[in-house]
């Protein structure tokens, strides 16, 4: 198996770690952030604190598909230079509400307490920081204890000192690094202390832990859900070693996909430096753009409107089919039922 560094990084077999149950966390940017969301609420009962950066509310499309997800959500930036936005909160909490009775998702009343990290930059013309105040409401309503980041002037982005464009600046590969006080912010830092409490030192040099290619395949990922043939996963030293570690589902943005990007994504988003002085495992899946006869997705997308297999209706719960590609991966890792 070979580290990081390597340029080909060989291709294993995702295994199982000893994680802590309290220690399980998802995060996600743009659609990521959307699809975050739904693996948060589906599965509140695993994921125990969410970081979404410029997400939008649980179940935002609804039925209605992509043109419906980017009027009212996010992805569609108008004349006025802002982002298209119409709200579905209600919508979104009576539907959440439905199937949380129904047991399509886990109870709502788990998300009680939970720790979530929100992000909004206050210049973001993709998704409007409406569709994520929205979503701060959300959380609040469900009793979920909130840090809402929205009042830095950054663009459509995942912030990280990492991040190699200025704050402000809407580009690939929408990785941003924004001061605070003249220094560079680490959001990271403030979604894992809210997580894990007082941290470790991040590592700033070169890892311990190690950075692999795994084999997505198996989990179901295909072209007909949109997803790559390999995701990637780092592991830190002391996680290899058998100690019980916490774990991070990492779901990136449209246009984020290694295909398109290469390994920006994973090594830019700043998590794996603090994950390797404080044990946690991340996977962060991998999509594929694609398009007719299979899913219509050319930005690479997580599926946060339904388009798996073409139409997924289930898309935002536990059946889900992409959604359940996600989940089998969390369940190798940790253990989870």
């Amino acid at each position: 198996m070979l580290a990081a560094t390597s340029a080909n990084p060989a291709t294993i077999k995702l295994k199982r770690y000893q994680i802590d149950p309290a220690k399980i966390f998802v995060a996600g940017i743009s659609s990521g952030g959307f699809a975050a969301v739904q693996m948060h609420m589906a599965h509140s009962a695993t994921f125990r604190g969410a970081a979404i950066y410029a997400g939008g509310v649980y179940w935002c499309a609804g039925a209605g598909g992509a043109a419906t997800a980017l009027l009212n959500c996010g992805g569609q930036t108008l004349p006025t230079n802002q982002a298209s936005y119409n709200s579905t909160l209600a919508a979104s909490e009576a539907y959440l509400d439905m199937q949380s009775s129904l047991g399509t998702i886990d109870p709502s009343s788990n998300l009680r307490g939970q720790p979530v990290y929100l992000w909004s930059g206050t210049q973001d013309t993709v998704v409007n920081p409406l569709e994520m105040a929205d979503l701060n409401t959300e959380y609040k309503h469900y009793g979920a204890k909130v840090h809402f980041d929205n009042t830095f002037p950054a663009a459509h982005g995942w912030e990280s000192p990492n991040g190699e464009l200025s704050c402000g600046t809407l580009d690939s590969p929408f990785m941003v690094n924004c001061l605070l006080n003249g220094a560079s912010y680490d959001s990271v830092k403030t979604w894992l202390t809210m997580f894990l409490g007082k941290l470790n030192p991040r590592n700033n040099g070169k890892l311990n832990g190690t950075l692999y290619a795994f084999d997505q395949t198996e989990f179901g990922a295909s072209p007909n859900v949109s997803m790559s043939s390999t995701g990637s996963v780092f592991v830190p030293k002391a996680c290899e070693q058998g100690k019980t570690c916490g774990f991070v589902l990492a779901l990136h943005g449209c246009k984020q996909e290694a295909a398109r990007i290469g390994n920006r994504w994973v090594t830019e988003a700043g998590i794996n430096e603090w994950a390797d002085t404080n044990q946690l495992v991340v996977v962060y899946p991998d999509t594929i753009a694609s398009s007719a006869p299979g899913p219509t997705n050319p930005n690479a997308c997580f599926d946060w409107w339904g388009y798996s297999n073409q139409v997924d209706p289930n898309y935002a719960l536990k059946s889900g089919l992409q959604m359940s590609v996600l989940y089998a991966m969390v369940q190798r890792v940790t253990g989870r039922p």
